[in-house]
């Protein structure tokens, strides 16, 4: 291990909510080694996460297709003295290599593991643990005994002016956010489930709705927020800063489990998760860092998400908004 590293890469390159579980490590670095700069290697389109944070002090992305010279020529530039590669990916691992990063930290069960000089023996199939916690398996690796369970978000002053623009000229007062979609993440409740509760929502709690998603479910938000005059399908109008920014100001959030379930988390908003039973699905590993949750799964053991009754998430929704601070 290196004596007080003076600059450290952390790589999660793959999908928003994996990308918030792996702030803990940032927050853990940080702690542990203050006066080091932490860089995030993410995804483009999960920049706005990171950069979101904190402890993270540099942003730096890689795209699809990019090429391993390209990489490598980015973590160069940084001359970093440790790497610590949470997602696993040849190209992230091999550009490591290739730039010279005196400490690679990944896991020991890859075919290209060799190309990591500080092997992790954990396998993740199992979830017997939240995804935070085995990322933080790879922060230990320098001697970062406390771990810091964190996974706040700062809210972009601008994306919140544009946000409570949005709100007055809407018309819009106390409101709650449901999200029919996953981006294909994982298993959904349904539309029909989700305009049912967003009917109850609006009816039994006099609240606006607003349904949120990407521009291309925006045939979702339309079919879930359909006949119902209190609700606002928002498909597609925000940008991720904004996103984050208007999760700040909802009652509760609520939908399936998927990336957004993490961000309204990490900004103290209420959340309602809905999840199968599925080990690499299971709320056990990727259910959000927050103590303001209720998560429901098929209670037969399935992943028959059909079987959860939209009472019983009324109920939750009902039983938080009640305690919001």
């Amino acid at each position: 291990m290196l004596d007080k590293p003076k600059r450290i890469i952390v790589a999660r390159t793959d999908r928003i909510g994996d990308v918030v579980l792996s702030l803990p490590v940032f927050a853990t670095l940080k702690r542990c080694y203050p006066d080091s700069e932490l860089t995030a290697l993410v995804s483009g389109y999960a920049s706005d996460v990171v950069s979101s944070s904190r402890a993270v002090d540099r942003v730096m992305t890689i795209e699809p297709g990019e090429s391993i010279y390209s990489i490598r020529q980015k973590l160069k530039r940084v001359n970093a003295d440790v790497i610590l590669i949470l997602f696993p990916r040849f190209k992230v691992s091999f550009a490591s290599f290739q730039a010279g990063i005196p400490m690679r930290v990944g896991t020991a069960y890859r075919w290209y593991s060799f190309l990591h000089n500080s092997k992790v023996h954990e396998h993740r199939k199992d979830s017997v643990k939240s995804e935070a916690e085995y990322n933080l398996t790879l922060a230990r690796t320098l001697g970062c005994g406390e771990v810091v369970l964190d996974t706040h978000l700062e809210v972009d002053t601008e994306a919140l002016r544009n946000v409570r623009q949005f709100m007055d000229s809407n018309e819009i007062g106390r409101f709650v956010v449901i999200h029919p979609g996953s981006g294909g993440s994982a298993y959904e409740w349904g539309p029909d489930n989700f305009r049912s509760l967003t009917r109850a929502v609006a009816d039994d709690l006099g609240l606006k709705v607003l349904i949120t998603g990407t521009s291309s479910e925006h045939e979702l938000c339309a079919r879930t927020s359909e006949g119902i005059s209190q609700s606002l399908n928002t498909a597609g109008r925000f940008s991720l800063r904004e996103f984050i920014a208007l999760l700040s100001q909802a009652e509760l959030f609520a939908s399936n489990s998927t990336g957004p379930l993490h961000l309204a988390a990490s900004v103290g908003t209420p959340i309602v998760g809905i999840y199968p039973n599925n080990p690499p699905m299971t709320p056990v590993r990727w259910a959000p860092l927050t103590g303001r949750k209720i998560i429901l799964t098929p209670k037969d053991g399935s992943d028959n998400l059909s079987s959860i009754d939209v009472k019983d998430v009324m109920q939750s929704i009902t039983s938080l908004i009640s305690v919001k601070a």
